[in-house]
């Protein structure tokens, strides 16, 4: 089993914006060398460079970052443990679910662990995606030294609707240099045979470099550093959040960014598929303009009724050339999206309502030739293990079906 590397070195000095802007381009013409070779390459190359200059201001953006794609839920929780037990100035997770079971629990005794070595912890959870763990655990973690704090807790609902509003988020940062951000959860149900039941099958990005520092903005706000002086070998990370309360919107920018800038292949992977309006049109009209659009949504879900309201929008996709595949063989429950083989994001952006209107979300984009591959590589390893939707089949549904399908949307996308 590999560990993630947690040492510091010294603090990097800050880099000039003319230096900064000299490495991304340096990392540019590192991931587009291969198409400059090509036919008609210095047009991709160049639409690419504007893809770049539109995404690059809605995130913060760094470079020189080592990027691995962990697909393997026993492997992430070994890692993100390894590297807690590592910590040695400071730990920041931020999780919707944690349970109280083995994957938990091991998890909040490596944050006291953490936290009795003087290093400076903070757990930041869900107040209804955690309900399960209790007053009593989270006082024995506040007197072990762990800093805890609840979103939204039920005794400050003000209104009904306030309840809607979840931190969805799952970020592990570890002294600032080393983060893990993805979908899973910290429950046994996301891990392997090893650690837990093997449910859902999701994905999750290890970082190492600058972007750590940008993730942990995002958990514990701060006065933003300076960018620090960056090579170019490293992988040019973009964190973008989505946050209703501070009316960011970051994430649905990027993703119709994507859809609207892809050139040949854009393929999202989303378990809650209800897309909100604008998204259905930004995945129709790339269809339209000859991308090869793939959606991999769930066939096995454990929110069928999400499943039922999929259903109702997938004739106005299927109609316009998108195509929808939905995952048998597991749960789904990754969020990805590879673009053109050159970029790829994960996070915990679901493509529907609650992420989209309600929910603290955050994405990791990444321009990185390698990253991007292993990511398309799993989404076409889970299409193996799923059945593509026909039109002809979706338009044979009967009545009762179809009432049911549009019902359900009805229900989720109020």
């Amino acid at each position: 089993m590999s560990r993630v590397r947690t040492s510091l070195t010294d603090e990097p000095r800050p880099a000039s914006p003319a230096a900064a802007e000299r490495s991304v381009e340096t990392a540019f013409q590192r991931v587009f060398a291969p198409h400059l070779a090509r036919a008609g390459g210095a047009r991709f190359v160049g639409a690419w460079r504007k893809t770049l200059r539109l995404l690059r201001p809605l995130g913060a953006a760094s470079q020189e970052n080592r990027v691995r794609v962990l697909a393997d839920g026993d492997q992430v929780f070994e890692d993100m443990w390894a590297a807690i037990a590592s910590a040695s100035r400071a730990v920041l997770l931020n999780t919707y679910i944690l349970e109280p079971d083995r994957v938990g629990e091991r998890t909040l005794q490596e944050l006291e662990r953490a936290a009795a070595r003087g290093c400076r912890v903070l757990l930041a959870l869900d107040a209804f995606g955690s309900h399960r763990v209790s007053t009593a655990r989270l006082d024995a973690l506040r007197a072990a030294g762990v800093r805890v704090q609840l979103f939204n807790p039920v005794v400050r609902w003000s209104s009904p609707l306030s309840r809607l509003v979840r931190d969805h988020r799952k970020i592990l940062v570890v002294d600032e240099r080393v983060a893990f951000c993805g979908g899973l959860n910290f429950a046994e149900e996301y891990a392997g045979e090893r650690h837990g039941t093997g449910l859902f099958r999701d994905t999750q990005l290890a970082l190492e470099g600058p972007c750590a520092r940008d993730l942990a903005q995002l958990i514990e706000p701060q006065g933003r550093a300076a960018p620090a002086a960056a090579r170019a070998e490293g992988a040019l990370v973009l964190i973008l959040e989505s946050h209703v309360r501070r009316q960011r919107r970051a994430i649905q920018k990027a993703l119709r960014t994507m859809l609207g800038r892809a050139l040949v292949h854009c393929h999202l992977t989303s378990p809650y598929f209800v897309p909100p309006p604008r998204l259905v049109r930004a995945l129709v009209h790339a269809a339209r303009r000859g991308v090869d659009v793939r959606v991999l949504t769930s066939g096995r879900s454990d929110v069928p009724l999400v499943r039922l309201a999929s259903q109702h929008l997938y004739g106005r996709l299927l109609r316009r050339g998108v195509r929808i595949f939905e995952l048998d063989a597991r749960v789904l429950h990754a969020k990805t999206v590879t673009v053109d083989g050159v970029f790829a994001s994960v996070g915990s952006f679901n493509l529907d309502y609650w992420s989209d209107r309600r929910n603290l979300e955050v994405l990791v984009g990444v321009l990185d030739r390698q990253a991007a591959g292993v990511v398309e590589e799993q989404f076409q390893r889970d299409l193996a293990g799923a059945r593509e939707i026909e039109l002809k089949s979706w338009q044979s549904r009967g009545w009762p079906r179809r009432l049911l399908h549009w019902t359900a949307y009805l229900l989720l996308s109020m």
